[in-house]
């Protein structure tokens, strides 16, 4: 649990706060006699429409502008829906993946709060705070929110809170500081843990973005610090499941995996950032359905375009910032790529380019000629004698 404070000009209150899916028994019932106010559980939007969970209707309108929906029980393992038993069973059934509307009573005793989609950066609210709050531990956007009442009855502020706060064990924090590292940050470290692979035992970080979810993956090995001269050699890969998965021979990326992967083992120093950029950025339906028109002639820029998608649809920002995180100034960037060098580039990372050359096959010489020539990708010629016997091959 954590207690959230909102400004002074605001509410100036405190919520206990708590992740809605680790909500238990005596977690809802320490809320109950303990912080003594409304139990509310607060949610992202996408959350509750999934649940058809709409938003109180009425003629009022409500204190601060607090987004209550209709209130809910769960109907299974539940009896009245009062008790603090109940309370946390349909709590975690709100936040469960698997719930569905009709799993949901309604009137119940357990009030939703929708919160902003812009979260603290749109609305300063404990609602918000919240969700903010499990969107940057990576847990699941829906948070059990009390407002924290003294021993007369009235909102716990100041030294009084302070000492509540002592007593329980529990630590605050603003929902200013949350907005603060909402606006300076675009994702969170959620786990890290040993990877052994063939190349090598690498060190693994899972970062999430607090917007969107998606997930990035750092694997490193060694001092990443420019302490040693020499900067750390540094691939970033966008996710490519039918090559790195399924080994498909359409494109490079499985052997461009390996090769960045065996030449950090190799030096026993760098890092390899695995993006969520299925397909330049499309997702990986998108791609097949690419793929599809590429069979009939299309190069793979013209079937993106002939699709409606863009041609190149990748963000570095949240790559760059979690190099940042790990303390990368310099790098010997693993590309052939002129856009992920200026990425690196434009957010001040010195960048001295690594050729990252892998044999043409017959099924992706086409694609690699198109990066050539449409993409401006800095690999050797495409028109090369070796390349076009290839080329020869596949017209025959």
């Amino acid at each position: 649990m954590l207690l959230i404070c909102d400004d002074e000009d605001r509410e100036n209150e405190a919520d206990l706060c708590l992740a809605a899916q680790f909500a238990t028994p005596q977690a809802i019932n320490f809320l109950m006699h303990s912080a003594c106010g409304l139990i509310c559980v607060a949610m992202a939007g996408e959350l509750l429409d999934t649940l058809r969970l709409p938003l109180i209707s009425g003629e009022g309108k409500p204190l601060q502008g607090t987004a209550f929906t209709m209130s809910v029980d769960a109907y299974t393992s539940t009896t009245t829906g009062i008790s603090a038993h109940d309370r946390a069973q349909t709590i975690r059934t709100l936040v469960n993946p698997l719930t569905r509307p009709e799993d949901l009573a309604r009137p119940g005793h357990v009030f939703p709060l929708r919160a902003r989609s812009g979260g603290t950066l749109e609305r300063r609210g404990h609602t918000e705070a919240s969700v903010d709050l499990m969107r940057i531990a990576g847990l699941t956007p829906g948070a059990v929110i009390c407002e924290v009442l003294d021993h007369a009855g009235n909102a716990a502020r100041g030294a009084t809170l302070r000492k509540m706060a002592h007593e329980w064990g529990i630590g605050i924090i603003s929902v200013d500081a949350i907005a603060r590292f909402r606006r300076d940050h675009r994702a969170s470290l959620v786990a890290q843990t040993q990877l052994p692979l063939p190349e090598a035992r690498f060190t693994t970080l899972a970062y999430r973005e607090i917007d969107s979810g998606k997930q990035y993956v750092a694997l490193f090995l060694g001092d990443l610090t420019d302490r040693q001269g020499i900067p750390p050699l540094v691939r970033l890969h966008s996710a490519c499941a039918t090559g790195d998965i399924f080994g498909s021979q359409r494109c490079d990326c499985q052997a461009q995996l390996h090769t960045a992967l065996h030449a950090i083992a190799t030096e026993g120093r760098g890092v390899l950032l695995y993006l969520p950029h299925e397909g330049r950025g499309i997702g990986l339906s998108a791609k097949l359905q690419a793929y599809a028109l590429q069979d009939k002639g299309y190069d793979t820029l013209e079937a993106n375009e002939k699709l409606g998608y863009p041609v190149d649809a990748r963000d570095y920002a949240t790559a760059v910032e979690i190099l940042q995180d790990l303390h990368i100034t310099r790098a010997r960037l693993m590309t052939n790529s002129p856009k992920k060098i200026q990425a690196l580039a434009s957010a001040g990372i010195q960048v001295e380019r690594v050729p990252i050359e892998i044999q043409p096959t017959v099924d992706n010489i086409r694609y690699l000629h198109t990066k050539y020539q449409r993409l401006g990708h800095l690999f050797a010629d495409p028109q090369t004698t070796d390349v076009s016997s290839l080329l020869k091959e596949c017209e025959l």
